[in-house]
């Protein structure tokens, strides 16, 4: 844990003892007295590591799912000729899990109101299994987006309850870093599943493998839940106060749990009060929206999610070994190269987890945003080098692909059903991906015919992949979250982080969905440029509209969008008077 707060403050405050000069920051407990607390000293109980260990599985599955996908895409394609995965059917089926996992997170808040935590995870992993073995054995393309689907349910269900889950089960100082864990094995389930993608892209029905391996890791999640408790808040809530309090006894392994008790006993108070604030169901709705303050608020955290998304990181993520195909590398290479960019997620997201108290969020997310427009831009010159290196090819189309004749070899690979392969005299031909029977009578022997034109210049699109991790992984990827946590008060911040959610899982599947039609329409370059000019968009109205919310007390959010209309700059945020107390 020393990450977040630096080397030198870390050594000062738990080996020296010493304490910080400056003072705390508004509403937050000094650091110093949360790294020394006696829970924290003391470290968690066997069971309540179990506990943390089966809930994060759900994130390291998300991150799986995601990951994986962009290697078994690309070896799909290769594998299976006979479904004629067209752009619109393997926008399909990357989107299938997305559409989904927005209808999933919707059922959760209700399902983890009606059934509880426990039992909601468990029915994701069920599902999450089951839709693994629909995957690996689906006979078509058609049965492929039904596993996908399930899928996406699933993870909608574990990546909206594992965070809730941990936050209620743990004491108040091992919220943060355990909270923490979930969001690093999201990204180390990105890099599992791309080095997963890579070492089964040689077998014959690697894709398979590739998806049906999830299975294990969501069967072991299903079996372990059944080895730990129910959220102690959740059977408060219900009504159950001694069940509550021996989960606690036995989470916290003491009987002294009386603070604990007291503090869910003033929650629920709390909570029936905001009811009676905000109404209940589609009354809090309307209320937000007449709520000039929390109005502004929801319309910041719903484009903190837009442009999160319209960034273009599920491009990049689902489709990296895609673009590095685009960008001519062979199939194995890219599913290779793709893992680069696994590790720099995983690598950077631990500069959010340092920086974003030490830095502040505003600071950090125009940071992240500037990078990622590098790296787009990047991306966006590396193609036009990449297809001006393929220009003066001589390219000769034959059968179906007669009419593919022209000086770059992507007006042959552009189209779907169209490849390449080199005669005996070195001119290539362009002739249809199926005819492989064919390859004789107009190529050489024994050739295979490629979808990729070949350049010495792919290495540059691999670069501005790496670059626009580098920026989203510490800022624009974890910020949009954090954020929303912060900028709503009680009685709406239930109602509020639906909606963003919400909107994040809409617009991934709109990008998810369009990427390939956009790539083939406006060019890679185009697609890329496109990204970094929203990316700028974004940038400008967060610097104008954005506050910093670094040490505000949640008590104190309604006052801060009342306060003004705009925070030009990049420490601007409401300042409590604490001499005037």
């Amino acid at each position: 844990w020393a990450l977040p707060l630096g080397w030198k403050q870390w050594y000062q405050r738990r080996v020296r003892g010493e304490t910080s000069s400056h003072s705390p920051l508004l509403s937050a407990p000094a650091k110093s007295e949360l790294y020394r607390s006696p829970s924290f000293e003391m470290g968690l109980p066997l069971k309540t590591k179990l506990l943390v260990f089966t809930a994060v599985l759900g994130g390291f599955l998300f991150g799986y799912d995601t990951g994986v996908m962009s290697g078994a895409l690309v070896a799909l394609e290769d594998a299976e000729p006979s479904w004629n995965l067209i752009d619109s059917r393997k926008e399909l089926i990357v989107s299938a899990a997305i559409w989904a996992c927005a209808v999933g997170a919707l059922m959760a808040g209700f399902l983890n109101k009606l059934l509880g935590r426990k039992v909601t995870m468990m029915a994701g992993a069920a599902v999450l299994t089951i839709a693994s073995f629909i995957m690996a054995m689906a006979p078509n393309w058609h049965i492929l987006v039904l596993g996908r689907a399930l899928d996406g349910i699933a993870i909608g269900f574990v990546s909206m309850t594992g965070p809730l889950y941990i936050a209620e089960q743990l004491p108040d100082d091992w919220r943060g870093p355990m909270t923490v864990c979930n969001q690093l094995l999201i990204t180390i389930g990105i890099l599992a599943g791309s080095i997963i993608a890579g070492i089964f892209e040689p077998v014959s029905g690697g894709w398979r493998w590739m998806l049906g391996l999830s299975c294990f890791p969501s069967t072991i999640m299903f079996v372990l839940f059944f080895f730990v408790p129910k959220s102690a808040r959740w059977l408060y809530f219900r009504g159950d106060v001694e069940q509550a309090r021996a989960v606690l006894r036995e989470l916290r392994g003491t009987a002294d749990v009386d603070s604990e008790m007291d503090k869910i006993a003033e929650d629920y108070k709390q909570t029936t009060e905001n009811e009676k604030v905000g109404g209940q169901g589609f009354e809090v709705l309307v209320n937000m929206v007449t709520n000039k303050a929390v109005r502004r608020a929801l319309v910041i955290g719903m484009l903190l999610q837009l442009f999160q998304q319209l960034s273009g990181i599920n491009s990049v993520m689902y489709y990296s070994a895609t673009i590095l195909v685009m960008s001519g590398a062979s199939s194995n290479k890219a599913i290779w190269l793709s893992t680069a960019v696994s590790t720099a997620n995983v690598t950077f997201t631990f500069i959010g987890v340092y920086g974003v108290e030490r830095f502040g969020r505003k600071k950090l997310l125009m940071g992240s945003m500037v990078v990622m427009m590098m790296g787009l831009s990047l991306l966006g010159i590396a193609f036009i080098i990449i297809n001006n290196s393929a220009k003066g090819t001589e390219v000769q189309g034959v059968l179906e692909c007669a009419g593919n004749i022209a000086e770059s070899c992507y007006s042959c690979t552009d189209n779907n059903g169209c490849g390449i392969c080199e005669d005996a005299a070195g001119i290539l031909k362009c002739l249809p991906k199926n005819q492989t029977q064919n390859i004789g009578t107009y190529c050489v022997a024994g050739a295979s015919i490629e979808t990729v034109c070949k350049t010495k210049e792919s290495w540059l699109a691999i670069v501005g992949l790496v670059v626009y991790i580098m920026g989203f992984a510490p800022g624009m990827g974890p910020l949009p979250w954090t954020i929303n946590s912060e900028i709503f008060p009680n009685w709406a911040r239930d109602t509020a982080i639906s909606l963003t959610t919400f909107t994040n899982w809409v617009c991934n599947s709109i990008i998810s969905q369009t990427f390939l039609q956009l790539s083939n329409a406006a060019t890679p370059s185009g697609a890329f440029f496109t990204y970094c000019a929203i990316t700028f968009l974004g940038m400008c109205y967060f610097f104008v509209f954005l506050p910093e919310t670094r040490g505000i007390s949640l008590e104190d959010t309604e006052e801060l969008f009342t306060s003004k209309l705009t925070f030009i700059g990049l420490n601007k945020g409401y300042k409590k008077d604490v001499s005037a107390e």
